[in-house]
């Protein structure tokens, strides 16, 4: 029988605080009736003063060991997504290890951005071939409350943020009726500019001083049409090509997953694909955008309520800055 990555357990944590569209309204010059109209967000999730990154990745992870009925000495290779680690450097990947109770195994960071669990996944394919790894733990974890921007620059982007974790361990099996039937990865850097943070970064003289706190620079900033109309095309592109490719059309799809940046770019992709809504695992209009988490978070919410039955075929997508994306089928 043909060897497929499998997800063999999947976990995920957030915050307890909800924050509602009010309590945004508060800090930023916005309203709810804006935040849902324009971004179908309602609540998202904080983590508290006293709480941090790791406070999330770690529970997320412990419950994607034990679901693979796992211990943390199995896991051979550790994978983080974050572009909101508890420390610029080292890799926070190196600073959960311990926290893990995993082993001297290798780990390390990626900079996907929102994709960054479709190209961990696709990373860990490679690892588990060579046959020197058996269990990869991929984590994606955000604390983007810790960078939220409260002036009029950065509002539309901030009314969306949140945090959160999820977390998956990848294996090879050879039950062919299961498993990642195929995965396919894009980036375009001339949309570079579309959603970054200047600063702190070793173009600054000073990789980051006081003018670049003052100017902002250090607070993320987006271009939000030219992000929306790119989002949109690349995910449904994306989703189009993997269907045809496997001679699919969009109602052999039991369950759509995509990144959750918001609504109306949800429902556009889905609008293009000819998809209806019932057969899409949408959170972000209760937990916001949580950048690379947010993807995950989602495929671990539709696993743990029962919308990916097995032998389901499932179609995952994501969009992140830089620009890149992803698109995957897998049978659940």
């Amino acid at each position: 029988m043909a060897s497929k990555l499998v997800i063999a357990g999947l976990g995920h944590a957030l915050p307890t605080r909800i924050v509602t569209n009010d309590e945004v309204a508060a800090r930023i010059d916005t309203s709810d009736a804006f935040i849902r109209t324009r971004t179908g967000v309602v609540t998202r999730r904080y983590l508290a003063d006293d709480e941090h990154l790791a406070d999330l990745a770690c529970p997320a992870a412990e419950q994607a060991i034990a679901q693979a009925g796992l211990r943390p000495a199995d896991i051979d290779l550790l994978i983080v997504n974050t572009l909101s680690p508890d420390f610029h450097d080292p890799s926070q990947a190196c600073y959960i290890q311990p926290r893990l109770g995993l082993r001297n195994v290798p780990c390390f960071d990626i900079r996907a951005q929102c994709s960054g669990a479709l190209y961990g996944i696709e990373i860990a394919r490679h690892f588990l071939a060579s046959n020197a790894y058996r269990n990869v733990l991929l984590v994606c974890a955000e604390a983007l409350s810790r960078r939220i921007d409260t002036s009029n620059a950065g509002r539309n982007l901030s009314i969306l943020l949140a945090d959160g974790a999820a977390a998956m361990v990848l294996r090879i099996d050879t039950d062919k009726d299961q498993g990642l039937i195929d995965i396919s990865l894009g980036a375009d850097g001339t949309s570079f500019e579309f959603l970054h943070t200047k600063a702190p970064g070793a173009k600054r003289p000073h990789f980051i001083d006081a003018a670049d706190i003052e100017a902002g620079h250090h607070f993320f900033r987006m271009l939000g049409a030219e992000t929306f109309e790119d989002a949109t095309r690349h995910m449904v592109q994306a989703c189009r090509q993997m269907l045809d490719k496997h001679r699919l059309s969009p109602s052999d799809v039991g369950l759509v997953v995509p990144h959750q940046p918001n609504l109306r770019i949800i429902e556009a992709v889905l609008a293009e694909l000819g998809l209806p809504r019932e057969r899409c695992m949408i959170c972000a209009d209760t937990l916001g955008n949580s950048a690379s988490a947010a993807f995950p978070i989602a495929l671990s919410l539709a696993q743990k309520t029962g919308r990916m039955p097995a032998g389901q075929l499932n179609l995952l997508t994501t969009y992140g800055a830089g620009a890149t994306w992803g698109c995957a089928l897998y049978r659940s």
